[in-house]
């Protein structure tokens, strides 16, 4: 029986508690709370119990991008570090920006590799998070749209490794302030695919601070890059303070997003072998299905029954 729901608000299914994630509990000890050992577990599962986290990938790419700000910093350190103490962004902006770590060589060979793998688990989780709207029904070509943007915006960051900040710092500073905005967008839109009911507690003077830093920063240090005058070394009129509280203001957003993000269902994919265009699956090669068939889903799950965000499985079908 459906909850009694509020005037002009849809009726959700009543819920159950669902068994625990068994991805989590093999993941190695003292990790638990690691999105790239789970998804590392995940992976290690039959197929018929391989369970997809979209949060996990989002979670693991900002454990990537922390390990990889680190390791960058402490080649410079070692081998550059010259350009700690002049460089033409902080020429431009006043401060060392975080990304200074990475600009230059020895340390651009260890993060350009681990920026890609960063960009890999963000558009994995922007396609999984699709494909959970499409299964919610929830703002479906919304989403559609704001994921596809936003893992475009991810490839464009390349630009970061791939335009030399000694050469065309404008450039460089752009392939940056795009994904700023567009991954703000991607959060907004996170936010709006799910009933507001599982929205966690302050997310929304959270969306409002980091929509503000996410803006601003832009703004500012665009004006920055185009006002530089590299005859006098003038900067521009954006005082430096300013920038650096947006810049490392906008880090901090980025750290924090994930307490934030709406609760969620999981996805489950069951998988088998079938024909294509240059192959033809014979019965004798899906002897490992016959020998391991999938479990029957309950009847919850034949009904289509999805999770309402609350870490439960619905025990009726979705309104």
């Amino acid at each position: 029986q459906a909850r009694p729901a509020a005037r002009g608000r849809a009726t959700w299914p009543t819920c159950r508690r669902a068994p625990r994630d068994p991805a989590r509990l093999e993941a190695p000890p003292g990790a638990a709370m690691i999105a790239f050992s789970r998804i590392m577990a995940q992976m290690a599962l039959p197929s018929h119990e391989v369970r997809y986290n979209p949060e996990d990938y989002a979670a693991a790419s900002g454990e990537l991008l922390v390990f990889n700000m680190i390791i960058s910093w402490v080649l410079t350190y070692l081998f550059n570090p010259a350009v700690i103490d002049e460089n033409e962004l902080k020429a431009r902006v006043g401060y060392n920006n975080l990304c200074v770590g990475w600009d230059t060589m020895p340390a651009k060979f260890v993060a350009a590799p681990l920026f890609a793998v960063i960009i890999f688990f963000q558009s994995r989780f922007l396609q999984l998070d699709y494909w959970r709207a499409a299964l919610l029904g929830q703002r479906v070509l919304v989403v559609r749209i704001v994921n596809f943007v936003c893992a475009a915006s991810w490839f464009f960051a390349i630009g970061i490794f791939s335009i030399d900040a000694a050469v065309n710092p404008l450039g460089h500073t752009f392939s940056f302030v795009q994904l700023v905005i567009f991954s703000y967008v991607a959060f907004c839109a996170n936010l709006v695919e799910v009933d507001p009911r599982f929205h966690p507690k302050g997310a929304y003077p959270f969306v409002a601070i980091f929509g503000v830093i996410s803006i601003l920063f832009g703004i500012c240090a665009m004006i920055q890059m185009y006002k530089y005058d590299p005859l006098t070394g003038a900067m521009g009129p954006v005082p430096w303070h300013l920038m650096c509280l947006l810049d490392y203001g906008y880090f901090a957003c980025m750290g924090l997003q994930g307490f934030f993000r709406p609760r969620a269902p999981s996805l489950q994919a069951p998988l088998k072998l079938i024909s294509d265009d240059d192959f033809q699956v014979t019965p004798e090669m899906n002897f490992a299905q016959a020998r391991f068939p999938m479990p029957p889903m309950p009847p919850m799950q034949e009904q289509k029954g999805l999770c309402c965000g609350c870490g439960t499985v619905a025990a009726g079908p979705h309104p």
